[in-house]
Order: structure tokens, then sequence, then C-alpha cells
């Protein structure tokens, strides 16, 4: 699937049409209404009651708003369900682990995830900035999940030293725990190869070069292209494979909100989006990570990725290869993440892929700059 796919695949729900699919679907009477942000998705920050008979409304006893976050998949992405209604089940094993992550509300049929056919309407519309889905009706995969309150933790002005640590035995944690889960693996290997978001299909970052204007930067790219081609691609068969969350970072993982200035109080309280999970080598969950923490706003970032690996390594063990191509892959992910946010800016307009770039750059140079031997000491990451 490419961008531009993405772009006119996105769905474009009204608040009535909102509206009417929480009351058919889940029985809820919308109260208020927030739209989220979303690269290829629309999501909903909902407050919504329980639809009560007429006579219990009449009497205004509806009782109490509960906040929900409702997810409407592209309708490209959706035509792969059960990747989706997979993703689900990692999150609702989780939970059974004792994880604090989204649960999906099951809908009056009992179902957590279904596909549903809506009519597009106008962009005026829709309040949303980018190019509207092109198509008069689409199908989308509809789901309804719990809320969970906390601070994104790219919304804290400095991310404290021991969120660091905390961040990688969190991800060690989950990987341990999905270490036990069975489950069929042919619809999430089918999406690792073909969502261009996963780190199988970095390689294919080389076309998007074009979007980089600055002469450094594309070089840089280039290089960090060869090196993961050449350092990372023919050893894949020999790391280690599990089921991934693919987009553990700072927009998705939620500590509590600082009561002070102090922030030696504020921790991890949970996690979200588990919307890209796929099964590969778990290495991709590792360097991905890291790369998104080296670009959290901290005074320090090889302290961060020090302290991230630390805790990491306490729950899971990696192997000699990984150590070494984790550098690599970290690197490789820096150049998708900006390349595909120049790239779906320029096709879209959309600004939300953006939000990074500034960060992104900077940490990205510094980390190719220092090369792998110097950040791994200052890491204390031995090979």
């Amino acid at each position: 699937m490419d961008l531009d796919e993405c772009v006119v695949c996105k769905p474009f729900l009204t608040r009535v049409q909102v509206s009417q699919l929480l009351q058919e679907q889940y029985q809820l009477r919308l109260t208020h209404l927030k739209t989220l942000s979303g690269y290829d998705a629309q999501n909903f920050r909902v407050e919504a009651r329980p639809v009560q008979s007429d006579i219990s409304a009449q009497e205004g006893d509806e009782g109490p708003s509960t906040t929900y976050i409702l997810k409407i998949s592209n309708s490209a992405l959706s035509r792969n369900l059960q990747q989706i209604k997979d993703a689900t089940r990692l999150m609702e094993f989780l939970s059974g682990k004792g994880f604090s992550c989204p649960q999906p509300i099951p809908d009056r049929h009992g179902e957590v995830c279904k596909l549903m056919t809506f009519k597009n309407l106008t962009l005026s519309e829709t309040g949303d900035k980018i190019s509207i889905n092109k198509k008069e009706v689409d199908t989308f995969a509809v789901r309804l999940l719990s809320f969970l309150p906390g601070v994104n933790l790219e919304d804290l002005s400095v991310v404290p030293s021991h969120i660091f640590e905390e961040a990688g035995e969190m991800l060690g944690r989950i990987h341990n725990a999905w270490e036990k889960l069975d489950m069929d693996l042919k619809a999430m290997k089918e999406f690792a190869q073909s969502f261009l978001w996963t780190i199988y299909n970095a390689p294919k970052m080389t076309t998007f070069l074009d979007v980089v204007t600055d002469p450094y930067h594309k070089r840089i790219c280039r290089e960090t292209l060869d090196a993961f081609n050449s350092e990372v691609i023919p050893n894949l068969d020999e790391l280690q494979h599990g089921f991934l969350h693919a987009d553990f970072n700072d927009g998705n993982i939620l500590v509590n909100k600082p009561s002070t200035s102090d922030t030696s109080n504020v921790h991890i309280v949970g996690f979200l989006d588990f919307d890209d999970s796929h099964y590969g080598p778990i290495l991709w969950d590792i360097g991905l990570t890291l790369m998104y923490l080296l670009q959290c706003k901290t005074p320090d970032r090889h302290t961060a990725a020090r302290l991230y690996l630390c805790g990491f390594q306490k729950h899971w063990r990696m192997t000699q290869l990984e150590r070494s191509c984790l550098y690599y892959c970290a690197a490789v992910r820096f150049v998708q993440s900006l390349l595909m946010g120049l790239r779906h800016n320029k096709s879209s307009g959309d600004t939300y892929v953006l939000n990074s770039q500034a960060r992104g750059w900077d940490a990205f140079e510094e980390m190719w700059a220092s090369g792998r031997a110097e950040c791994y000491k200052k890491w204390q990451f031995a090979l």
C-alpha cells in the first residue's frame, strides 16, 4: 500500500454520522466529541451515555457519560480486517496480564471490530484539513475502545530521565508476555510486508529521497539505507521474531499528569495504539522505540538511550547479532519517519506528520555523526 492510497482512503465521518454510529451499534448517546490527530485513520474522543428507555430519558435519568476512543481505519487497511482483529487481540491479551492499555468495547452484537459502509461528505463538513476521500461511499473497520487517562510523553516540557528506563522495562515486559500468546500469524505477516511503515519496508525509502532538499540530509539518509541493506537485511532470518507493537513512541506512551514542577513523581501509566502491530524481528521494536526516545525533550540523548536499553535488557535478552544491528535499525527508522512525513505532507498537505521533523533531524544527525562505536560507548551498550 502506498502513501497516496492512504490519503484517498482516509475516512471523513461527520459528527452526525458518529452520533448515529454510537447509537445504532453501541446503544450510546453522544454527549461530547473531540477529533484527535490521525495519520491515515480518523480518531475521536467521545463522551457518551447509555441509551435508556423513553421514560427514563424523559425523567432526565440517562446515567453518567463515559469517555471512549472511536477509531475508524482507512478503507485500504480495512481490507485486512484480520490484522486489525489480531491487533485488538494483542491488547486484550496484555490487559489480561495486568498491562494498562485500551480495551475494545463490544457492540450490541458482541463484535469488537467490524466493517461498516458510510457515505463520505464534503471536506467543509468534516473539518479535516487534508485531501478528502474520493469515493462517495466507502467501507471502514470500526472499533470503540476504552479511554486511558494520562498525558502523552511527547507533551512534557522535559522528559525526566527515569522515564526512559521505565519505557525500556515496559517494552521488555510486553515482549515477554507476548511470547506466551499462541495466534495464527498469517494476517500479521502479510501486513508486515505490505504496510509501508514497517521496518521491513525501510529499503523502499530510496524512492522518497527526492523530497529531501538539504544535500547533507539526503547524503546521510542514503548512507543509512546502504548500511541497513548491508548490515541488517542479510541477517533477518537470524533475528529473534515475535509480535510487535510497532509504534511504541512518545506519542503513544502515557504518564500521569505532574502535580507540581517536580517530575520525580511522574511515571508511565499506560500505552496506546496497536494499529501498526505485526509479526517480525523484535529488533524492529527495540530500534523504533530507541529512535523516538532519542528525539524526546531531554538534555542528554545518550543518557536517555543508555537508560532505555538498560531497562529493556532487565526483561529481554538481546543476542550479539541484535546488539550489532540495533544502531542501524534506529537510524533507518529516523530515515523512514522523516522521509515518510515529508512525502505525506507533500501529497496531502497534512501537517500532523511534520510534528517531529525539527527534533528528528537534529537527533538523527547527532547519532549518525557519532557513529556506532561512539554511541555504544556512551550508551554503555557492549557488542
